[in-house]
């Protein structure tokens, strides 16, 4: 079943895309990533790389629909008992971004999304995991090389609060944090 949903998929993109008109746009990148909780970023360290993709097609002039994907993995020590810990949290966001206008080469863009957020870790042989629903804020800025290639750079936060059981007691957690990167991508 699955495949024949794939492949009505992949045949309806086949007809659709070559009419889109340049509406659909695909870019890949990656970002130094800072988490927003104290606790992440003492066990793993101040900054993480976070590769990620996002795909957006344009609704009206200026408005587009946007899915955006990413993660962190990070590994540390526990300390006092020096065991070694594995982390990674995946984020998942889907929103929406008004873009400006082309100034030459140049466009800046603006984005929202409700995201939902994920983190699994790995210590002293326990698996842990939990997720939660959150926000994605962004602001970028393209540069076009080509008229359907292009360079860009985002600043932007994605945060989820959740709570995780410790010895009995919960503790507040943040999932996600400060972003800064850059990606290549094109309009097709």
């Amino acid at each position: 079943m699955k495949k024949i949903v794939l492949s009505i998929l992949v045949l309806s993109l086949g007809v659709i895309l070559p009419g889109a008109g340049k509406k659909f746009s695909a870019s890949i990148g990656a970002a130094a990533f800072v988490s927003g909780d104290s606790g992440f970023k003492s066990l793993y360290g101040d900054v993480q790389v976070s590769p990620e993709i996002k795909l957006s097609y344009d609704l009206l002039p200026h408005f587009y629909l946007w899915l955006g994907a990413g993660f962190v993995a990070a590994s540390g020590e526990i300390p006092v008992v020096e065991d070694g810990i594995k982390a990674t949290q995946t984020f998942l966001a889907l929103g929406v971004g008004w873009e400006t206008r082309r100034l030459g080469r140049l466009q800046a863009d603006l984005a929202a999304a409700l995201l939902m957020a994920a983190t699994r870790e790995k210590a002293m042989g326990v698996t842990a995991s939990k997720s939660a629903p959150g926000f994605d804020a962004r602001a970028g800025l393209r540069y076009f090389l080509r008229d359907n290639l292009f360079l860009g750079i985002m600043l932007g936060y994605a945060g989820a609060w959740t709570t995780v059981k410790i010895n009995d007691r919960e503790k507040d957690i943040v999932l996600g944090g400060l972003r800064l990167g850059g990606s290549v991508g094109f309009r097709f």
